[in-house]
């Protein structure tokens, strides 16, 4: 039987040092919201599916306070920001190192961590990451998002690295990986 492997939501900023912990933990508690706003639970399974598969066990603690969190699309793109984190953190060789500037056609840019054997301190932008998430919706709208992210990472084709697009939905959950 496989071991079920857990991602802790909650230690968000513990897990990347690049970013600051209080923006760590705004994301993370929007993707709690998200996630009790749709009946979950900790303990949750979060199904991955496309170019990478696997399963993962949610865990985090709750919130108490929800007055900051109404605007549905604001919860949607934070949360998914947490899970996609967490998700490349595990499932690939990088990290997530910083934010992209608005027009570079993806949302971070990913390096391999100082542990890596690949890590280079003069050359750490290795890769980039496209986010989108989906309070919930059907698999044809996550398709949509996929192929409309798809053309957004086209922008930067020309840097001749790769591209995660990460696609989370909130009501099942689960969340899509495309490698480009």
């Amino acid at each position: 039987m496989a071991t079920t492997r857990t991602l802790h939501i909650h230690k968000l900023k513990e897990d990347f040092p690049n970013l600051s912990p209080i923006q760590c933990d705004y994301y993370a508690e929007s993707c709690v919201i998200a996630l009790e706003n749709q009946g979950h639970r900790t303990g949750v399974s979060l199904k991955v599916e496309g170019d990478m598969g696997a399963s993962f066990e949610l865990n985090w603690q709750p919130v108490a306070k929800l007055g900051g969190w109404q605007e549905p699309r604001d919860v949607a793109e934070n949360d998914a920001i947490a899970i996609s984190f967490l998700l490349v953190a595990d499932l690939t060789d990088y990290q997530v190192v910083e934010q992209a500037v608005i027009g570079t056609g993806f949302d971070y840019w990913l390096g391999h961590g100082e542990g890596s054997a690949q890590f280079d301190p003069d050359n750490y932008l290795n890769a980039t990451l496209e986010v989108s998430g989906i309070n919930k919706g059907s698999r044809g709208k996550m398709s949509q998002r996929i192929k409309q992210r798809l053309r957004r990472v086209g922008l930067s084709n020309s840097m001749n690295i790769p591209s995660f697009i990460i696609v989370t939905e909130f009501g099942e959950p689960i969340s899509i990986i495309i490698e480009k």
